[in-house]
């Protein structure tokens, strides 16, 4: 009996989990990455910030469910920018991003994203694995 118990709640949370994870996708979805002068008709939401993330695409997907998240149809990205991703680790660098949320009525702005208003790392970001100051790193990580 205590496993099934067991069974029922474990069902019943991966169903909660992955319903957390499809509204999350869908939002981002929802989303268009464009130009600043391609949402020149639309209404400003505000600014989004992401906390640091191991890649840009990641960092992007976080954008845009937090611009989906304040009702955005369309993002402009404005700034790239390299982080440490914990305040424990300085060694872990991470990439964060920021960005400005707009709602564009029905039929204004682009239906699809444009590659072009991507922002990229000015420069490039330090391999975490790699560790030249430290001669025994690559023995113990």
């Amino acid at each position: 009996m205590p496993y099934r118990l067991a069974l029922i709640c474990a069902f019943t949370v991966g169903l909660l989990l992955s319903g957390c994870a499809s509204d999350a996708a869908s939002s981002a979805a929802q989303v268009k990455t464009v130009l600043p002068e391609e949402v020149s008709p639309c209404r400003f939401l505000g600014t989004v910030d992401t906390t640091p993330r191991a890649t840009i695409e990641n960092a992007r997907f976080d954008l845009q469910v937090l611009a989906g998240r304040m009702g955005a149809t369309h993002l402009v990205e404005t700034y790239a920018y390299a982080r440490p991703i914990n305040r424990l680790s300085r060694d872990m660098m991470g990439i964060a991003l920021s960005g400005r949320a707009y709602l564009c009525p029905e039929g204004v702005g682009p239906t699809s994203s444009n590659p072009q208003a991507y922002q990229a790392l000015p420069y490039d970001l330090p391999h975490p694995e790699v560790n030249d100051d430290d001669p025994f790193y690559h023995l113990f990580y």
